[in-house]
């Protein structure tokens, strides 16, 4: 005889089947099913959404998808409902056996406990949707170790956390100052602590074996080609590798991890700074905003390879080392993507062209220009 415990789990899996259910088959059958899980009640329906929702995102991660990845990739509306579900799900997995960059992701999401709104039938329908669009989410390349796998890490290296907090400090204040020549300033003394220091840690670890690693930037829209050809102007500035997934919206980038650390700095940055420069820019046409975001990424792409090369060393001790490096960038990229076609991106507008080259012009990143601290 069973008892009321395994009852209401067997109901529980039961109703989590009906859900699952309902997001393969599509709208036009999702309703009777979830009708079905309704009728047990808000506890009962609760439960089954939590459970489909876990497998759901089970398997997500199996896809190698990351947490902060799948909020990033769900439609704003569903935001909340995903969150709640990825706490529910990941407190299962013990923080000692996961992977840095998943408690980096874990930490950020500011997760409450999953619950059904009233009217439940509605309710019910939202779970639905997500498990839908989690279950159309694609494979990605395994960047990092899933959830409890035996090979995950316990730390991670990458830039000095103090290096990391004067490079944040000085790029909030050049995102937020109304003044061009003081965004200016503030810019180039952030490329030249990053640059420097990239090169010194390359130095000291000559003797290190060299690993490339990967992660994943998501893009806001619109404009995401434009967007992504920024990334790769950032990446390739410092040593890393990008591959666009134009139906997502994010970059894929390979690289050291101390240049991976300041390619995502400095790009969020600069996105930034390049969307306001584009609120004041004079064309309102669609052409013309592709145009300027296209040429910003060009010229931005300029001033970085200069102000790399105005602070590279001229020890020859570097030599090997950034060679061994690239060698290990370029193998790792190609285990991720292999097949990956070159994709040019065209500007067709001359005074969008000609205004985002001005606009990059006044993100200055020459680094040899000081700043008095």
């Amino acid at each position: 005889m069973r008892t009321p415990d395994r009852e209401t789990r067997g109901s529980v899996a039961l109703l989590a089947a009906r859900l699952t259910e309902a997001a393969a088959l599509g709208p036009g059958a999702a309703l009777d099913r979830v009708d079905q899980v309704a009728a047990h009640g808000a506890d009962l329906a609760t439960a089954a959404s939590a459970a489909s929702l876990s497998r759901a995102l089970e398997l997500l991660w199996q896809r190698g998808w990351l947490p902060g990845e799948a909020v990033a990739a769900v439609p704003k509306q569903l935001t909340g409902l995903i969150t709640a579900a990825i706490g529910h799900e990941c407190r299962r997995y013990p923080a000692s056996r996961l992977h840095p960059t998943w408690r980096s992701q874990l930490a950020s999401l500011d997760a409450t406990p999953l619950a059904l709104a009233s009217p439940l039938v509605p309710a019910l329908c939202l779970v639905v949707e997500l498990v839908g669009g989690l279950m159309a989410l694609p494979q990605l390349p395994r960047i990092v170790p899933g959830p409890c796998e035996s090979d995950a890490p316990t730390g991670r290296s990458g830039v000095d956390p103090r290096v990391m907090a004067k490079v944040r400090g000085l790029l909030t204040k050049a995102e937020s100052t109304p003044f061009a020549a003081e965004a200016e300033a503030l810019s180039a003394k952030a490329q030249e602590l990053m640059s420097r220091y990239a090169f010194e840690q390359a130095v000291t670890t000559a003797d290190h074996p060299q690993q490339a690693t990967a992660r994943r930037l998501w893009l806001t829209g619109p404009y995401q080609a434009p967007k992504a050809q920024l990334v790769d102007a950032v990446a390739t500035a410092n040593r890393c590798r990008s591959v666009f997934y134009p139906r997502l919206g994010c970059v894929g980038l390979v690289g050291h991890d101390t240049d991976l650390e300041i390619t995502e700095l400095l790009a969020t940055s600069l996105a930034t700074q390049s969307t306001r420069a584009l609120t004041h820019a004079p064309g309102r046409t669609r052409a013309y905003r592709h145009a300027f975001l296209v040429a910003y990424a060009h010229r931005v792409h300029q001033r970085l390879l200069t102000a790399t090369a105005t602070v590279r060393p001229t020890s020859t001790a570097l030599v090997p080392v950034l060679t061994s490096r690239e060698a290990a960038v370029d193998a790792k990229f190609t285990a991720l993507f292999p097949g990956i076609r070159t994709r040019r991106t065209t500007a067709t507008n001359p005074s969008g062209w000609q205004a985002g080259l001005a606009a990059a012009d006044q993100a200055d990143l020459h680094p040899h220009r000081r700043v008095a601290s």
